[in-house]
């Protein structure tokens, strides 16, 4: 399950994954996302992996062409989790991105948040 919100005001957009993720998760999310897009500009994002469950394989490569899409829409994203392997892949895919993408763990959410409205 993804749960997203998305501030009114300043338009950073907060992903939290909890489990499996099913098609309509990812569309409603994908929609959000294309919503602040168009009204704040670049996206500002904070992803927090609490749990990664089963993915819908229908998500996958819709997921690649949207994010290819949007590869100079997105200005900072913070991963936010506690799973091992997430930090160093986040790592090793933000050095190939236009985007700033830092990871932090669970604890410093608070930190995550405000890296992610700075600048």
């Amino acid at each position: 399950m993804i749960t997203c919100l998305t501030d009114p005001t300043d338009g950073v957009v907060e992903l939290t994954v909890a489990g499996s993720v099913a098609r309509a998760d990812y569309d409603r999310v994908v929609a959000e996302m294309d919503g602040a897009i168009a009204a704040f500009g670049k996206l500002r994002l904070i992803e927090t992996i609490e749990q990664i469950g089963a993915i819908d394989s229908s998500i996958w490569w819709q997921d690649i062409k949207w994010g290819w899409h949007h590869l100079k829409d997105i200005a900072r994203c913070a991963v936010v989790t506690d799973s091992g392997w997430i930090g160093p892949v986040t790592r090793a895919a933000g050095a190939l991105l236009p985007a700033e993408v830092r990871v932090f763990p669970l604890a410093d959410i608070d930190g995550a948040r405000a890296w992610v409205r700075e600048g």
